[in-house]
């Protein structure tokens, strides 16, 4: 049965070689939509029988909870993944549950500009070719190449102990996939694909792209962009050798796949006006029930805890992250309240804490566990001074200006304001920082310009901010008191407490353009 048509409909070569590509990326171990992928990919298996390749550009596995990342193994085993590369998460529990995680693949994950030591755990995966620096392959007797890259951006070995891998700075990158590049022409390939987690931008595929000659396609991901069709000087660019590179990249989380058509000439370059790059919904495709047994199996019956009565519906990351949140601040609340016994007067944690808060119908356990919470991570107490306090909320609040990497702080027991603008400018962004009783009453305030450096405020925080190092210079003396628990109970015990999820906002964080 044909789901969605038109989805996955190849063009007509007309002779020339061709290669379709079905892609993913930052699925980030989702268990709430992935049953949908497999019926996808049934589809474009049945319309793309002899061009039909499978890629993923990273961040397909997320924290370290074993049972949900070995799951997302065999389902991207079930689809006959070809390639994929590592993006930061997939290093979120250390190189050796990575390693491990990566055992049992049945496709190979491609990355260029890591260094990994000889005796980091990943040096395994070296060894039997689950891990590689690049790849040639053959389809329909043509050669092609897959390299790959990791995000410069991000460190990603700080879960290792000793012989920690890392990444190469993007210069670096650029560098060493050229040299790539041109070990794979002297072996007669000319078509290469790059699986980039580097992220679409001038410090990422941009670059990339334009200072690299040979790249004709990139699978892209990172920075959870949806860039549908192929548009010159947007996703549509010229390599140091002007000839034309294609730069893909389906958002995040399931919400969509990705369906690439190229043609190459007689040369091996890109064939620009016959470029087809779609995005798909995967809403549009049933569950697959194969995909269903292998969640079950490994991580039990999905519950439902309550109804959501008012939904929240973001309509991009920006409204989940550097905004006043709804669902993020029920979290807090629920923290604050297991705290008050140790007589907290505020909860926050960071933005990214929650990975996703979009909400309807009704929330489940796969939802909390597995999407929005996945980390789980600790609650504990914490005392501050006025000044540290201050000091932390407008950190965190200056990050609103970044184009991914807010770590903005949402919080229950006050209630304040950032400015955009002053972010902008470097100067304290946060104002009008006030302390509410239950009743949601003013109890106190703080002079954000002179806080004071005597007086306290008792806090409830999520134990990553004690280890964040962008924050070592604020946090360097303070020590965890009392643990309240851990985000994922205290979540659940709040809604259920509630008996509904509401996802109301009542004016806790103000932004200020």
């Amino acid at each position: 049965m044909d789901y969605c048509n038109n989805d996955f409909m190849p063009q007509n070569n007309y002779g020339a070689e061709q290669i379709t590509v079905f892609y993913i990326n930052d699925t980030h171990g989702d268990v709430t939509k992935v049953t949908k992928l497999k019926s996808a990919h049934d589809e474009f298996k049945k319309k793309n029988k002899k061009s039909a390749l499978t890629f993923g550009a990273g961040d397909l596995y997320l924290g370290g909870d074993k049972a949900r990342n070995s799951s997302m193994t065999k389902i991207y085993n079930s689809i006959k993944m070809n390639y994929t590369t590592a993006g930061n998460h997939e290093y979120d529990a250390g190189s050796e549950f990575y390693a491990n995680n990566i055992k049992n693949a049945k496709f190979k994950t491609v990355v260029t500009n890591i260094n990994i030591p000889k005796n980091n755990p990943l040096s395994k995966r070296l060894k039997d070719k689950k891990l590689v620096k690049s790849d040639i392959f053959t389809k329909n007797g043509t050669k092609f190449a897959v390299i790959g890259t990791s995000p410069s951006d991000k460190d990603i070995g700080t879960k290792d102990k000793s012989d920690k891998v890392s990444v190469m700075t993007i210069d670096e990158t650029v560098a060493i996939l050229n040299k790539e590049v041109e070990k794979l022409e002297a072996k007669g390939v000319n078509k290469i694909i790059l699986l980039s987690h580097s992220g679409y931008g001038e410090n990422g595929d941009l670059k990339i792209a334009t200072e690299t000659g040979g790249i004709d396609i990139i699978i892209g991901g990172h920075t959870h962009d949806e860039l549908n069709g192929a548009i010159k000087g947007k996703n549509l660019v010229k390599s140091l050798r002007c000839e034309p590179v294609i730069i893909t990249q389906a958002g995040s989380d399931n919400t969509n796949v990705g369906y690439l058509d190229v043609l190459f000439d007689k040369n091996g370059v890109i064939i620009e006006d016959k470029i087809q790059n779609n995005l798909v919904k995967l809403k549009n495709y049933p569950s697959s029930k194969n995909t269903e047994k292998i969640l079950n199996k490994a991580l039990g019956k999905n519950e439902v805890i309550a109804k959501v009565t008012i939904p929240f519906k973001p309509t991009c990351e920006d409204d989940e992250r550097k905004a006043e949140n709804p669902v993020a601040s029920i979290l807090a609340d629920g923290m604050l309240r297991r705290a008050a016994t140790q007589k907290a007067e505020v909860a926050f944690f960071n933005a990214p804490s929650m990975k996703s808060s979009a909400i309807d119908n009704e929330i489940t356990t796969y939802d909390i566990k597995y999407r929005m919470l996945p980390y789980d991570d600790d609650v504990v107490t914490i005392t501050l001074t006025e000044k540290q306090f201050i000091d932390l909320l407008n950190r965190e609040a200056k990050t609103i200006i970044t184009k991914d990497l807010s770590q903005v702080l949402h919080c229950a027991g006050i209630k304040y304001t950032i400015n955009k603008t002053d972010a902008k400018n470097n100067k304290i962004c946060v104002s009008n920082v006030q302390f509410l009783d239950k009743d949601k009453n003013v109890t106190r305030t703080i002079d954000v310009q002179n806080p004071s450096e005597t007086k306290t405020v008792k806090c409830a925080i999520t134990k990553f901010l004690l280890q964040d190092s962008s924050l070592t210079d604020i946090l360097k003396d303070v020590s965890p008191e009392q643990k309240v628990g851990n985000q994922q109970e205290i979540f659940i015990e709040q809604i259920k407490l509630n008996g509904e999820l509401r996802a109301e906002k009542d004016g806790r964080l103000t932004i200020i353009e």
